[in-house]
């Protein structure tokens, strides 16, 4: 049978009636025999077997009370009644008072009744109320001594429906407030750990941020000293030569006017490329969202030829590229600024003369590699880590570029989501690539 709410108060309940009937019964066994001891009558052996088994029924309910209240309960109940019932059995047949003992079985069903409820109260009452009536005719009992407590044992077991009702709408009242509690107590965790998370997101994108921007100073610093070693040597040049004809115009011979003046221009022109770069990598920066186009490789090629023409004159360079591209999708100025970084280092890092091979290798992925190929003599692995970081530069041989144009190509990649590398070896050459996403339903 399972318990009414509120178990824990039931449980001490029953505990504190156990105790009570485990002393009331001592008790009273000690002092029926202490009276009849004193009065030189002979003791009830009967009465006092019967008391003590409610004792010992007490007893056991107390231990078995921690594992189960209703059987505790249920077993010292039933027990005690059987042994009330002998108890007025044997008080009806001496003729003595049987009131004490009809108290103890409205005792009995009150303490059911409170311990587990009505309907244990209510069984307990009826089993009373058949033994006092079976006893009453047995040996003719007034009617009165019969009714009444027969109606005291029912009138004991109704206020435990009260009880239980009231216990029951209080419980649930109780779990309607906890849930209601779990509800909210729920519901704010998880705005709490919203808040937490977005705490968290933002933090980590401080600290990103954070990163980014010591990654950006030191760039920057390195930016500083690359810009103002590179523009120091043609400004020198400038400046120089610009003293000498100013101080000595009218001594100098006209051959060796012109050629100062054309030295002065190449370093004008020096500066006016590297500010060029430096602009381009300032609207690398800045661009958010960038407009891609279907690219038209063989224009984009005559650009750059036309750009670095001087650079393949001098240096006698050979140019080949293929009779046709695969079509690709990028946004077309960024791209020829890698092919121009990639060709122009292809030139002045090449073989004497340079030969330049340019092409374009179908990838599985439904992407295109986009590759420039030199007679170099090809790049060390040490080298080649040091490729595609912001302002380094190579020392490999005498010509000397300013040191910006691998950073731009490294900027753009990032920009465009692209991948850029090089596959080199010592003594052969170097090959530098870039992949774009082929244009879709084209050939």
């Amino acid at each position: 049978m399972n318990t009414l709410p509120g178990d824990k108060a039931r449980v001490n309940t029953a505990r504190w009636i156990f105790v009570g009937y485990v002393i009331l019964t001592s008790l009273g066994a000690t002092l029926h025999a202490i009276n009849r001891t004193i009065h030189k009558e002979p003791i009830d052996a009967l009465y006092i077997v019967l008391m003590l088994a409610i004792g010992a029924a007490a007893v056991y309910a107390l231990k078995k009370l921690p594992l189960s209240l209703s059987h505790a309960m249920l077993t010292f109940s039933w027990t005690t009644l059987v042994c009330l019932a002998g108890l007025l059995w044997y008080i009806l047949r001496i003729q003595s008072n049987h009131l004490p003992i009809r108290f103890m079985f409205h005792v009995g069903i009150f303490s059911l009744g409170l311990v587990l409820g009505f309907r244990p109260a209510l069984q307990y009452a009826i089993a009373t109320s058949v033994i006092v009536l079976l006893l009453g005719l047995l040996y003719r009992l007034p009617p009165a001594d019969i009714v009444l407590p027969v109606f005291f044992a029912f009138a004991i077991a109704l206020p435990s429906k009260v009880v239980e009702l009231v216990i029951a709408q209080s419980t649930a009242e109780l779990t309607h407030i906890n849930q209601q509690l779990e509800e909210l107590v729920i519901e704010r965790t998880a705005a709490l750990r919203a808040e937490i998370i977005e705490r968290q997101q933002a933090q980590d994108a401080l600290y990103q941020r954070t990163i980014e921007l010591e990654k950006r100073n030191e760039e920057l610093d390195a930016y500083a000293h690359t810009v103002a070693h590179d523009l120091k040597s043609p400004l020198a040049s400038i400046i120089g030569f610009s003293d000498l004809l100013e101080k000595r115009y009218d001594k100098i011979p006209a051959d060796k006017f012109g050629y100062y003046c054309s030295i002065i221009a190449q370093n004008g022109n020096k500066i006016a490329s590297i500010v060029d770069a430096l602009l381009l990598l300032a609207s690398v920066r800045q661009l958010e969202d960038v407009p891609k186009e279907t690219l038209n490789l063989s224009d984009i090629m005559e650009d750059i030829q036309r750009r670095l023409a001087n650079a393949i004159l001098e240096n006698k360079a050979e140019i080949i590229t293929p009779d046709c591209w695969p079509s690709a999708i990028s946004y077309p100025p960024w791209v020829e600024e890698i092919l121009v970084n990639y060709v122009s280092n292809a030139i002045k890092y090449g073989g004497t003369p340079p030969r330049v091979e340019i092409g374009a290798t179908r990838l599985a992925d439904g992407y295109v590699r986009f590759w420039v190929r030199d007679n170099g003599k090809g790049l060390t692995p040490e080298e080649q880590a040091r490729l595609f970081t912001p302002f380094t530069r190579l020392e490999q041989v005498n010509v000397k570029g300013h040191g910006l144009g691998l950073s731009i190509v490294r900027r753009i990649a990032e920009k465009l989501n692209v991948q850029v590398g090089v596959k080199s070896e010592v003594g052969h050459g170097s090959t530098f690539y870039f992949t774009l996403p082929l244009a879709k339903n084209k050939t």
